[in-house]
């Protein structure tokens, strides 16, 4: 059995012919969308327009900034906690194990500051050993715009996400710091930058006139527990430059913000 996920942060907009074109190019399973306008009403009407595939949205989730479709009822996908940026859902299918899916939207670079942003991974680390600890499992999944860089502080240090870039590192399943144990994440982002293989070097772009600027950035990701290692298909991991019917970026090669978002959606395969 495999899952398909897909993530985008549509900007704002509706994208609703968009997003229809990912999902059915990319087979997917897991719709995860930040920041869209369209109503879910509107978005499933548009999913379901051939055949009937897709649940809407969990009628108890408040979370406002993440909303999740998928082709399983959305019984199978309830919330276990929420706030207005991060949705922490128990996927339980009849024949898998429990995973627990994280979507969010952390705050971005023009209205926090990298100290806060740090913050908030710290604090997110926290609720995840909550969950895990009621759980009773760390099969834990974390899908989003986390507007940080996969080197940036709040990603890699131990207090925080603890997310490496090599997964023989990460199955070490963590580490001692002054007597203190931390957990990985493995963070296959880091892989999709640069464009010696990649028709693109981020899945958001930024320019403006800093003596400091990185231009392409990587602030979608998906980080996977240790357990999770062996269950991604490493090849079905992409930042998606074209939707099967157009493409997502200008004529300049950055993402098309003006019609599309100024993110690019990712996607990738769970096996089982």
């Amino acid at each position: 059995m495999e899952l398909s996920f897909l993530f985008w942060n549509t900007g704002g907009k509706k994208c609703i012919d968009e997003i229809y074109n990912l999902v059915d190019k990319y087979n997917i399973d897991v719709l995860i969308l930040a920041e869209n306008s369209a109503s879910p009403s509107d978005i499933i009407l548009k999913l379901n327009s051939v055949t009937t595939l897709f649940f809407p949205p969990h009628p108890f989730s408040f979370c406002e900034k993440i909303k999740i479709y998928s082709k399983f009822h959305y019984n199978y996908i309830t919330p276990i906690e929420e706030s207005a940026r991060i949705t922490v859902r128990n996927l339980e299918l009849p024949i898998l194990n429990n995973l627990n899916l994280i979507g969010l939207h952390f705050g971005d670079k023009g209205n926090f500051s990298s100290e806060s942003q740090s913050e908030m991974a710290s604090e997110l680390r926290s609720l995840i050993n909550s969950v895990e600890k009621k759980q009773k499992h760390s099969r834990t999944m974390i899908i989003g715009d986390f507007n940080m860089n996969p080197f940036e502080t709040g990603l890699v240090k131990a207090n925080g996400l603890h997310a490496v870039m090599s997964h023989k590192i990460a199955k070490q399943t963590s580490r001692q710091v002054q007597s203190k144990t931390y957990e990985y994440f493995y963070n296959p982002m880091w892989s999709l930058f640069g464009d010696l293989q990649n028709e693109v070097s981020g899945s958001y772009y930024y320019r403006r006139a800093e003596l400091v600027n990185y231009q392409w950035n990587i602030f979608d990701q998906v980080l996977l527990r240790p357990l999770l290692i062996n269950n991604l298909d490493k090849s079905s991991l992409k930042i998606v430059t074209h939707d099967g019917i157009k493409k997502l970026l200008n004529k300049g090669g950055v993402p098309n913000r003006k019609l599309y978002s100024d993110h690019l959606p990712i996607t990738f395969k769970l096996t089982f």
